[in-house]
C-alpha cells in the first residue's frame, strides 16, 4: 500500500509502456528476448512516429484503474522519454501518478543497465511495497515474479486475453 498526501491508503500497479499499453511495433525493434533494441529504436523516434501508436487492451485497465481513485499507476519503461511521448501519454487519456524512464534513472550508471536491472534500481523506493506489475518482456516477468511483494502479470498474455474477453 502507499499513502498518499491525502492520507488515502492506495495501491500501486506499475506498467510498461511498450507492448503492455502501447502498440509501437512499427518503431520499437526488439531482440530475440523481447527487450528493447535501442539503437534502432532511436532511429525511428520521431513525433510522427509516435503519434502512430496504438492503444492496446490493457491501456482501458490502466485508465480504469487510475480513474477509480483506489490505484497510485507507476509507469516503468525502459524508454527514454520526451515530450512526443508525454503528450501521446496526455491525447489519449493515459494518466499516472510517476513514471521512471531512461532520462530520469536514479544514478547514471542505471542508464546502460540491461531492463530487469535497470527496473530492479528505478523501482528500488517499492521494494518493501505490495504492488502488481504488467509488462511484457520476458527478463522483466522472469526478474520480479521471484519478487514476493509483486504480482507479476505477462502483458502479451493479458492483453490476449481481454481482446477476446
Amino acid at each position: 500500500m502507499l499513502y498518499t498526501n491525502n492520507m488515502m491508503k492506495k495501491q500501486i500497479a506499475i506498467f510498461d509502456l511498450d507492448g503492455t499499453v502501447i502498440n509501437s511495433a512499427h518503431r520499437t525493434p526488439n531482440k530475440a528476448d523481447g527487450t528493447l533494441d535501442l539503437t534502432r529504436y532511436f532511429k525511428l523516434r520521431t513525433r510522427e512516429s509516435i503519434f502512430k501508436d496504438t492503444l492496446l487492451p490493457l491501456a482501458d485497465r490502466m485508465k480504469e484503474m487510475y480513474d477509480s481513485g483506489e490505484w497510485h499507476i507507476v509507469i516503468c519503461t525502459a524508454r527514454e522519454m520526451d515530450q512526443d511521448d508525454f503528450d501521446f501519454l496526455a491525447d489519449n487519456n493515459l494518466k499516472f501518478h510517476e513514471c521512471f524512464d531512461r532520462n530520469n534513472v536514479r544514478k547514471k550508471y542505471h542508464w546502460k543497465l540491461p531492463d530487469a536491472q535497470y527496473k530492479t534500481k528505478q523501482l528500488k523506493k517499492y521494494k518493501n511495497t505490495d504492488y502488481i506489475f504488467f509488462d511484457d518482456a520476458q527478463p522483466i516477468i522472469d526478474a520480479f515474479g521471484t519478487y514476493p511483494n509483486v504480482t507479476m502479470i505477462d502483458a502479451t498474455l493479458e492483453n490476449k486475453r481481454r481482446a477476446y474477453a
